[in-house]
């Protein structure tokens, strides 16, 4: 059996979003990666999407809290295509003042955490439902960038295949874990929810904003915000995010 195909039957042997941490870890060390992160990236106003990482808490709470989600070029970039790419080939703006740009400001806190290089990936893929779902998957390099160059002329398509694998895997153990939540919810199908928080829950499963929401029902944006936040809290969720995926395995709403 080749390397490539022992690195996807660990994945597929995984029966948890730990497991998938893990092994994933295991498997980019191989390939000389300090770390990963692995995000949905479905929408983009969504502040706090699910995220697989194994990148240090440090980093992680620094990208919160420079909402770097909103500047990262990477990230951006990952959104509009299908082919993997590393970060020295991503175009920064040039600063015309005093103020730097976000984007430039993103990758500079990511050498101060030590990081030389990286590689990004995006996948997009639908769920068990048919739900189309854009992620991206940043893998991070620590060593000289010149031995990056090397690793990635050779491993480039293997990291790539395993990517595709690993996104569907993450995903289907996403649904499993909160189908798993929802019992501690109750009855499967009892629906704690008014039907304006269904119906705002609903569009924005089909990926519209609140903004959005609020022109097609002809209420206002804090009307549409008053009416998620409530279902959030109904449902025992963290996000939005987490909220409407709760809803639709719970039977709650048709998307």
């Amino acid at each position: 059996m080749s390397v490539l195909e022992d690195d996807l039957s660990a994945l597929e042997a995984c029966g948890s979003l730990a497991e998938i941490r893990r092994v994933f870890q295991r498997i980019i060390e191989d390939y000389g990666f300090s770390s990963f992160g692995f995000m949905d990236a479905s929408h983009p106003w969504e502040d706090n999407p699910l995220l697989v990482s194994t990148h240090s808490t440090a980093w992680i709470d620094t990208y919160r809290a420079e909402n770097f989600i909103a500047t990262d070029p990477c990230l951006a970039l990952a959104r509009r295509t299908n082919l993997p790419f590393h970060w020295g080939s991503v175009p920064l703006p040039t600063v015309t003042g005093k103020r730097k740009p976000g984007a430039i400001k993103t990758m500079e806190a990511a050498r101060d955490f030590g990081v030389n290089e990286g590689l990004t990936i995006p996948v997009h893929y639908n769920d068990a439902l048919g739900r189309r779902y854009s992620s991206v998957c940043a893998l991070f390099w620590k060593d000289p960038a010149n031995r990056f160059y090397a690793s990635l002329k050779l491993n480039s398509v293997q990291l790539h295949l395993i990517l595709l694998y690993l996104a569907q895997k993450i995903v289907d153990l996403y649904a499993v874990e909160i189908r798993a939540q929802t019992r501690n919810f109750g009855e499967l199908h009892a629906s704690p929810l008014t039907d304006r928080e269904k119906e705002v829950l609903k569009w924005a499963g089909m990926g519209k904003t609140s903004e959005e929401t609020a022109v097609i029902l002809n209420v206002s944006h804090k009307t549409v915000e008053a009416h998620i936040k409530s279902a959030t809290i109904k449902l025992g969720a963290t996000n939005k995010t987490q909220a409407t995926v709760q809803a639709v395995y719970r039977g709650l709403i048709d998307i």
